[in-house]
């Protein structure tokens, strides 16, 4: 035998020893073909219809840009200013996953915000999509997933009014994991398929980061739910697959900052105010009653101690789990962020819908047979029956604030657009003003750039170091223009510049001031 033909046997050998110890690590894990016909056909019209609906009530639809609150006009404004040529984080100060502040960027092409609502669109559509699939799942009723996908959705529009806030756009990749681990947890899932699901975590991390609380939980959980099952090694390669899906998106969309030296800044920016903790700020009191009443109103509540009483039945027990520590730690780091708002419960609608499905025993238990169920139709649930109609209360908030904005702030809203028409009739496109204000819509109006990086008062102004950098920034003088809305509280530092440097130029206005600089 020549070397040549040596070396080829050994190396068929070495292949079929491969070929072999996947057979066995496939055959020691039964896969499980039954799962598809438990599985429901997926209607689309709810989710089409409420996609269709919040999109067009999107403040990135140009006639409700008005409507934007702080936040909402904060996230038009990174996609305006990246079109400018500007970057997140170090150009202007960012919250959000650097992914997010990409989608705005495309969104905001054409020089509208269109886009925004179009890509808003299709985020809440994959959202209701998979949403529809797990209710249908667990309840086997097609009325039940229809009825569940219209509250789902009628929670996103009274917390989200205008929309373009991260978590919604992380609400897909939240939901697709979550039908993931089910399926895994049915045994109707390859291992290889766990790249997927680390594609999943690195687009939620990249976009909302304070969303990837469920892979953390869910790593816990496989954790146990693989030793249990004697299976580690098995377990190792998924975390392995996962890692790989990860890591391939994070290296992918992470190009971007290395390219604009921002990696740093994300890290911080992002990090110091979504994952921070901090039980000892004033107003913690009120958050957490907040929080509370929402989770009254919701019915989640409710659904959470139903899933604790549950967990004694032994069925789909790793899920419920899963979604019970997710929301629970989820809504930790809610309370425990001193700038709260009421979208940042937006993350807890997965989790507390599939809590409010899966503790129902409107499954076959594993020692029933399925043919006994044929012919007969599975009840229909009605989660505002189930949630003992305090969901009612969760859709007043829905009108509250366009009537809030055009009636008790329409004073406000009329000077902005004032002041802003005089900024752009009388200055370059490439000065730049700064708006003391609570809101980002004078930069909006006037097509004019910040000249700082903390672009409003509020909410980023409580710590030391961001009154340090927007003094810094602001004592440079370079905003041709600084919008003052009365009575804000001011930084003495900031008060003492405006009034060396700066005019108060008369516009009749009483809501904001105009200063120009000498």
């Amino acid at each position: 035998m020549t070397e040549r033909e040596a070396d080829y046997k050994q190396t068929e050998q070495y292949s079929r020893k491969r070929r072999s110890g996947a057979r066995r690590r496939q055959e020691g894990v039964p896969f499980n073909e039954d799962f598809k016909q438990q599985l429901l056909p997926t209607r689309l019209g709810p989710a089409l219809f409420w996609s269709v609906l919040l999109s067009l009530l999107s403040v990135g639809n140009p006639f409700l840009t008005s409507f934007a609150t702080n936040i909402q006009s904060q996230n038009l404004y990174a996609g305006f200013a990246m079109q400018a040529g500007q970057s997140p984080y170090g150009d202007f100060f960012g919250t959000n996953g650097v992914l997010y502040y990409l989608i705005a960027f495309v969104g905001s092409f054409l020089g509208s915000s269109i886009g925004l609502a179009i890509l808003q669109f299709v985020a809440l559509l994959i959202a209701g999509v998979f949403f529809y699939k797990i209710v249908a799942y667990f309840s086997q009723s097609q009325e039940t997933a229809s009825n569940f996908s219209h509250w789902f959705y009628l929670f996103i529009l009274a917390l989200n009014f205008g929309g373009l806030y991260a978590s919604i756009f992380a609400l897909p990749f939240l939901l697709t994991s979550i039908w993931f681990l089910i399926r895994y947890f049915e045994k109707a899932v390859k291992d290889e398929a766990f790249i997927l699901y680390g594609i999943d975590a690195a687009l939620v991390f990249l976009i909302d980061p304070k969303s990837a609380v469920l892979w953390l939980v869910a790593f816990l959980v496989l954790l146990v739910y693989n030793a249990q099952h004697r299976q580690m090694a098995r377990g190792f390669y998924q975390l392995l697959a996962s890692l790989f899906g990860f890591l391939l998106i994070v290296y992918s969309v992470g190009y971007y900052t290395f390219v604009e030296q921002i990696l740093g800044m994300a890290i911080q920016q992002t990090f110091f105010y979504n994952i921070r903790l901090n039980f000892g700020y004033e107003g913690i009191l009120w958050t957490a009653g907040l929080v509370l009443g929402v989770l009254v109103v919701t019915g989640f509540l409710k659904h959470i101690l139903m899933t604790i009483a549950s967990l004694g039945q032994k069925q789909h027990t790793y899920i419920k789990v899963v979604v019970l520590l997710g929301f629970l730690v989820q809504t930790i780091f809610i309370i425990g962020n001193p700038n709260f708002d009421l979208n940042q419960l937006t993350v807890l609608f997965p989790y507390g819908f599939v809590m409010a499905v899966a503790h129902m025993k409107v499954q076959p238990s594993e020692s029933e047979e399925l043919e006994d169920m044929e012919g007969e139709e599975p009840p229909v649930v009605s989660y505002l029956k189930t949630s003992l109609f305090l969901p009612i209360l969760a859709c007043l908030v829905i009108p509250i604030q366009p009537i809030y904005t055009y009636f008790l702030q329409a004073d406000v809203h009329q000077e902005r657009s004032q002041i802003a028409q005089y900024i752009r009739e009388n200055s370059e496109a490439t000065d730049t003003i700064y708006a003391w204000d609570d809101s980002a819509q004078v930069y909006l109006q006037s097509e004019r750039l910040a000249a700082a990086t903390i672009i409003t008062a509020e909410p980023y102004l409580n710590t030391e170091e961001n009154q340090t950098s927007v003094t810094y920034d602001l004592n440079k003088n370079q905003a041709s223009y600084i919008v003052v809305r009365n009575g804000l509280v001011m930084l003495e530092a900031v008060k003492a510049n405006l009034e060396a440097n700066y005019s108060k130029v008369d516009l009749g206005t009483s809501q904001l001031s105009l200063y120009q600089k000498n």
